[in-house]
């Protein structure tokens, strides 16, 4: 099938996907913070990271990357709402809550691929 597909299939599941979890965590925590950004955010960050050391380590092939990592990761992570989500906390007025925010995402998003990595790697030895 052409790439084309598997991107375009893997980002309409990654939208509504993105649009599911994020409501529900929002839903979930009650609260005005957005913790629905940062859940898709963190998640996605870790399934990226297994996802692109399963294709490191030979185990996922180039189809399943591109349905996996591009499609479906690209349009699930948020990080274009997480950046205008910090600049509204700055607009009200929230600046700690905006660097909090940003801390959250940026260094938990980090951790997260590199656990995903190491999650994939310790799977694989087994």
């Amino acid at each position: 099938m052409p790439q084309y597909f598997y991107v375009a299939l893997g980002g309409a599941l990654g939208a509504v996907g993105r649009y599911l979890v994020s409501g529900w965590v929002q839903n979930l925590s009650g609260s005005f913070f957005p913790w629905g950004t940062v859940s898709v955010n963190a998640l996605g960050s870790f399934l990226l990271g297994f996802v692109l050391q399963a294709g490191i380590s030979g185990g996922l092939g180039a189809e399943y990357r591109l349905l996996l990592a591009v499609g479906f990761l690209g349009a699930f992570t948020t990080f274009s709402t997480f950046a205008y989500e910090a600049l509204e906390l700055l607009r009200l007025g929230q600046g700690w809550q905006m660097l909090e925010y940003i801390g959250i995402n940026l260094v938990g998003g980090l951790l997260l691929v590199a656990l995903g990595m190491a999650g994939y790697t310790a799977l694989r030895g087994l």
